[in-house]
C-alpha cells in the first residue's frame, strides 16, 4: 500500500491571507516529494471557505513544475461544473509536463451549495457527469471525435496535444455509497473512497464498501483496478500527543457536515451512512461572505481509536497496524488528511514523524 497526503485548502480563519494558505499546502507538496510519500491529492470546490481551492488543475501545475517524482492527482473535479473538452484539454497539458505521475479524481459533486450557483440542476448532475467523462476519455484516444448528447454536443474535435500518458491518465471516480462504489466497478475506474460523512467513522463502513466493490467485480467480470481510501491522520508518541490537535479534526469535521448538509454519522443506521446522498434542499443561508456556518456536532477524544475507523490520531505501532488491515482489505492507496487547522510548521513536523515511522513498513 502507498501513503499520499491532501491539500485540503481548510480556510477557517478568513482574516489570514489566502495567499499564506497557499503556500502552506504547497510546503505539504515540497515535504510530500523530499519525504517519500507516494502522492498529493488536490482538494477543489468553489464558494465557500471548507475546501477554498477553485482550480485543483491549476494547483497541480504548480505541483507539477516544483517536483520531480511525486505523483499528482487534482480532485475531487466536479465534472458537471465544466465543459468536458476543456477538462481533457487541460489535464493534456498537465500530464505533459509530468508526464506518468498525472491521474484526475472525477465526481457528480456532493455539494448542492456550488451547483446553485453554477445554474446547474442537483436532479441532472449525475447524468451530466456520466456523459463528461464518457467525452474526456474518447477525446484522450481518438482524433476527430463528434458528439451529440443531451448535455454537450460538437463537431468532429481533436485535442492538441494529447496526453504524453498511455493511453490516458488514470481515472479515479469517488464514490461513498454502496450503489456509487458497485457503478465504478462496472465502469472499470479506479475507487477513490470513504464512507458517507467521513470523520467520526463507525467500524465496519468502510469494509462494506470494499466488500460491495468486490462483489461487483466478480459479479460484472471487470477488472480489478486500484482502491484508495481518505482517513484522518496524526501521529503522536502518546495518544495523548496524537490528540494535540484534535479540536481541528472536530471543527473540520463540522464544516464538512454543513457542506453536505448532513446530521453526525453516529446518529445513522450503516444502512443509511452508505445510501447514496440525496441532493438535499436549496439553503443560502449556510455561508455568508464566503463563511461557512459549521455544525454543532460534539466528541469526545477519549477511546477515540477503540471508538471509531476514523480519525486515526494514535501512535507510530497503532497506525500501522491500521494500515495494515487496510492493506488487507484490498486497499492500494492510503490519502491521508493531515491539515485541519494545525500550525504548518506542526503539519511538516508530522509528515516527518511518519516518514520515519510509519512508511517504512509500506515500502
Amino acid at each position: 500500500m502507498k501513503i499520499w497526503v491532501t491539500t485540503p485548502f481548510f480556510y477557517r480563519d478568513m482574516s489570514r491571507p489566502w495567499s499564506e494558505l497557499l503556500n502552506d499546502m504547497l510546503s505539504i507538496v515540497d515535504a510530500a516529494e523530499d519525504l517519500g510519500f507516494e502522492g498529493v491529492t488536490v482538494n477543489e470546490n468553489h464558494f465557500q471557505n471548507y475546501v477554498s481551492n477553485p482550480s485543483s488543475l491549476m494547483f497541480s501545475a504548480l505541483a507539477a513544475a516544483r517536483t520531480e517524482r511525486l505523483r499528482i492527482m487534482p480532485g475531487i473535479v466536479v465534472l458537471p461544473y465544466y465543459n468536458p473538452l476543456l477538462i481533457a484539454s487541460e489535464m493534456s497539458f498537465l500530464d505533459q509536463m509530468a508526464p506518468g505521475r498525472i491521474g484526475i479524481g472525477v465526481a457528480r459533486g456532493g455539494s448542492r451549495y456550488p451547483l446553485d450557483r453554477l445554474g446547474i440542476n442537483p436532479k441532472e448532475a449525475r447524468d451530466i457527469y456520466e456523459e463528461s467523462l464518457e467525452i474526456i476519455k474518447r477525446v484522450w484516444v481518438e482524433d476527430d471525435v463528434s458528439f451529440d448528447g443531451k448535455y454537450f454536443s460538437f463537431p468532429p474535435t481533436t485535442l492538441v496535444p494529447k496526453p504524453a500518458s498511455k493511453p490516458h491518465p488514470e481515472v479515479w471516480a469517488a464514490s461513498q455509497s454502496i450503489d456509487g462504489v458497485r457503478r465504478v466497478a462496472r465502469q472499470g475506474n479506479n475507487l477513490i473512497t470513504a464512507p458517507n460523512y467521513g470523520n467520526f467513522e463507525p467500524y465496519g463502513d468502510l469494509e462494506a464498501l470494499l466488500a460491495a466493490y468486490n462483489d461487483e467485480i466478480e459479479t460484472s467480470g471487470m477488472p480489478r483496478k486500484q482502491v484508495m481510501a481518505l482517513r484522518h491522520t496524526w501521529l503522536g508518541n502518546t495518544e495523548e500527543e496524537a490528540t494535540e490537535y484534535f479540536d481541528d479534526v472536530l471543527s473540520e469535521y463540522n464544516y464538512y457536515l454543513t457542506l453536505v448538509h448532513a446530521s453526525s454519522s453516529g446518529q445513522q443506521s450503516q444502512e443509511e451512512r452508505l445510501a447514496a446522498r440525496a441532493e438535499g434542499k436549496k439553503d443560502d443561508s449556510v455561508v455568508q461572505g464566503g463563511a461557512m456556518r459549521p455544525a454543532q456536532e460534539s466528541f469526545s477524544k477519549e477511546g477515540l481509536l477503540e471508538k471509531y475507523a476514523d480519525p486515526i490520531l494514535t501512535t507510530p505501532d497503532k497506525m500501522i497496524e491500521r494500515f495494515k488491515s487496510y492493506e488487507a482489505l484490498g486497499v492500494d492507496h492510503m490519502a491521508c488528511l493531515i491539515a485541519v487547522g494545525q500550525p504548518i510548521e506542526a503539519i511538516i513536523k508530522n509528515m516527518q514523524f511518519m516518514a520515519k515511522e510509519v512508511l517504512p513498513e509500506f515500502s
